[in-house]
Order: C-alpha cells, then sequence, then structure tokens
C-alpha cells in the first residue's frame, strides 16, 4: 500500500496514481505496516512491513486522462458542466452535466429533470451529449412532442454546443457553462 500526498491509501501495483484525487506517487514513498492473517503466535505469511517499489520515473506528458478512465478508476462519474436555469419555474438552479448522454425533461429520473415545468415533455424532451473523446458538447431534439431551442433557433437535428450557449425548452432557458476545457480535462 502506498499514500498519496492528500492521504489516500491505495495499491501501486494496481493503480499509477491515487485513484481518489488522481496524485501521482509520493517523492518519498511510505511504507504502510500490514496486518498478519495468522495468529500472533504463528509466523506471519508475510513480513510486517512490506517495501514499496519506488516510484516511477518523471514520465513525458502524457494526454489528460479520459472521464471513462476516471469513471473507471474511482467509480466517480466527473463533472464535464452544468445547466444553470436562467428562466422558467427552476431559476436559479444548476444540474450537473457528467460524460455521454445527459437526458431533459420533466420526470424525477432524468438527469436534468426539470419538474416544474409542465410544458416540458416528461421523458427525453432534449439531450445534451458530452463526446470524451473529442471533448464536444452537442444538443439533439428528442422523443417529445415540443422543441428545443439553441440559441433562439429550432433544433431539428444534431448541432454542437459552445460554453454560453442557451437552450430553451417548454418554458425553461438554461445556459450551459462547460468545465472542460483547453487548460483543463479530465
Amino acid at each position: 500500500m502506498i499514500q498519496c500526498a492528500s492521504g489516500h491509501f491505495f495499491d501501486e501495483q494496481r493503480h499509477t496514481s491515487c485513484p481518489y484525487c488522481l496524485q501521482p506517487f509520493p517523492a518519498p514513498a511510505k511504507t504502510v505496516a500490514l496486518q498478519p492473517t495468522a495468529p500472533a503466535a504463528a509466523p506471519p505469511p508475510f513480513p510486517a512491513t512490506m517495501p514499496l517499489s519506488p516510484a516511477p520515473a518523471a514520465q513525458p506528458a502524457a494526454h489528460p486522462a479520459t472521464v471513462r478512465l476516471v469513471r473507471e478508476a474511482s467509480g466517480i462519474d466527473p463533472v464535464v458542466g452544468w445547466l444553470v436555469c436562467v428562466e422558467g419555474p427552476d431559476r436559479g438552479r444548476d444540474f450537473r452535466l457528467r460524460a455521454e448522454k445527459n437526458f431533459l425533461g420533466r420526470d424525477a429520473s432524468m438527469q436534468v429533470a426539470l419538474t416544474g415545468d409542465d410544458a416540458v415533455s416528461r421523458q427525453r424532451h432534449a439531450t445534451v451529449v458530452f463526446e470524451p473523446s473529442k471533448r464536444e458538447f452537442w444538443l439533439l431534439p428528442g422523443d417529445g412532442a415540443g422543441l428545443v431551442y439553441r440559441n433562439g433557433e429550432a433544433v431539428y437535428g444534431p448541432v454542437p454546443l459552445q460554453d454560453r450557449d442557451e437552450l430553451g425548452l417548454g418554458r425553461t432557458r438554461l445556459r450551459l457553462v462547460t468545465f472542460l476545457n483547453d487548460g483543463f480535462s479530465w
């Protein structure tokens, strides 16, 4: 076991960096005492302390970890952006966006649940997609009868989204706030 600078313990044989905070191995590696599984009178099946392998040498800058790798390593589905309600019954409320498909609708089971706007279709009024490999946001119209708008224009097929674009559905207006950009990526 190894401990990162933030205090998280993890198995350096399975992870190249801390799976919780993604920090690389600490400079001076610490060894952590392992608890023997056999009774105290019997000799343990392994040494009381296990030497840690030396920290890997600094590697050249690699491509940033993808959202999928973060999800697999830590079990966390990291945020990629937000939709912030700027007009309508949910004004002031924010909705987290995750990688891949985010369904918008009135039903509480939707990733973006606009429960206060009865002019929004219950299921899949629209979909906001974050495509992790290209770090792009897209807006797709949904299965419901209502239209969805991007910056005041009706959307009939997939359209790319940019930071601060405004989405309209029902009586609700949502502003996209992207988290991933040229300066940061998971």
